[in-house]
């Protein structure tokens, strides 16, 4: 909070007002600027990702005001996570500049024993619903959650980003789930931010198993018989099957390489990965706001929804991998592209965790 703070105590010394406001539903930027009287070339000057992002600022965001005697003299908006739009009018000149989202982050430690369910036994010892999501997705290649056994011990150490005493974000730096079946340990590599256990092996694959829940697959990998062209050709991919507006997710790390139509496939979006592969997304019927070119998206992260465009027989995600140039089997890469650190990555990676565990008392097995 210190930055934001040094940003408003000059306004504050000379008495200006700091109203601080809620970005309403379908409120827009135009209209910010038109409530303000402000010109709208502070829009039109800013440069195209700025446009994008101001564009789509969620409800529910705390905006500042500062004016005096009812004149304006500063904005600060923020725009994503970490950045906020800072608006400044000095004389009859308005500057724009982007700075940086101040929060203030508490580690904690915890510790849980499994007598219910886990999402309830979780909240009951911190109050958070996230943790458990988070928790659950570093473990999900390795634990079936729906039948954890009971007197399962879990300690968690992980950073809590607060802001006005909401909380804005967890961060699991350590957990550790262990009952008389199994021991499992997952350590953040803050070099990468995945997640691996005390050998350096990741938890989880560089790939989610399938980029939405399905009810069924239509159709796999290799020739058929086209159903619309009625030939024989190669299908370089697999269909999923569910009704329209499912969330389809990005199934690794990874940048936006197209997004918009592509003939038979309809709405479609194209992301690179690293090592080589990329991933289409096809039959889409929209995406959601913020999805464009060039944007690095986070395994998980939803870049359309299921819809029925293109070449399509009925409403299904058309899902396709390609590898250096060429379609592989999209049910083959969970197990394919498992991740180890080796070498200089591996040796400053146990280098952490050894001061890790040291500072924090934990044994490793």
């Amino acid at each position: 909070m210190k930055k934001f703070l040094l940003i408003l105590i000059p306004f504050i010394l000379f008495a200006y007002k700091v109203d601080i406001q809620v970005w309403k539903r379908h409120y827009t930027f135009y209209q910010f600027l038109k409530d303000n009287n402000l010109p709208l070339s502070i829009y039109y000057n800013l440069n195209t990702k700025l446009k994008r992002e101001v564009r789509h600022i969620p409800k529910g965001t705390i905006y500042f005001i500062l004016k005096n005697n009812n004149k304006f003299k500063q904005a600060l908006i923020p725009i994503n996570s970490k950045n906020q739009l800072q608006v400044i009018k000095k004389q009859n000149k308005y500057i724009t500049r982007i700075v940086p989202i101040i929060y203030d982050t508490i580690k904690r430690k915890v510790t849980i024993t499994v007598n219910h369910y886990l999402s309830y036994d979780i909240y009951k010892e911190t109050g958070s619903e996230l943790l458990t999501r988070k928790l659950i997705n570093i473990f999900s290649d390795k634990i079936n959650f729906k039948k954890i056994p009971k007197h399962t011990i879990i300690n968690i150490i992980y950073d809590e980003k607060t802001r006005f005493g909401k909380v804005k974000g967890i961060k699991i730096l350590f957990a550790s789930i262990q009952n008389r079946f199994y021991h499992y340990m997952a350590f953040l590599n803050p070099y990468d931010n995945r997640y691996y256990d005390q050998h350096a092996k990741s938890l989880k694959g560089m790939f989610l198993p399938a980029p939405l829940r399905y009810k069924r697959i239509s159709s796999y990998f290799g020739m058929r018989f086209h159903p619309i062209l009625h030939k024989w050709r190669m299908h370089d991919g697999i269909d999923y099957v569910n009704r329209i507006g499912t969330p389809i997710h990005a199934v690794a790390d990874g940048k936006i390489i197209y997004k918009g139509w592509i003939k038979g496939y309809g709405r479609a979006v194209e992301i690179r990965h690293k090592d080589g592969y990329m991933t289409l997304y096809a039959h889409l019927h929209g995406w959601p706001r913020g999805i464009y070119v060039g944007k690095w998206v986070k395994q998980g992260q939803v870049i359309g929804y299921l819809g029925n465009s293109g070449l399509s027989t009925g409403p299904h995600l058309h899902f396709g991998v390609m590898h250096y140039g060429r379609w592989i089997n999209p049910l083959k890469i969970k197990n394919s592209a498992r991740i180890t650190l080796w070498g200089k990555k591996r040796r400053k990676f146990l280098s952490y965790i050894q001061k890790f565990t040291k500072q924090n008392n934990i044994a490793l097995k």
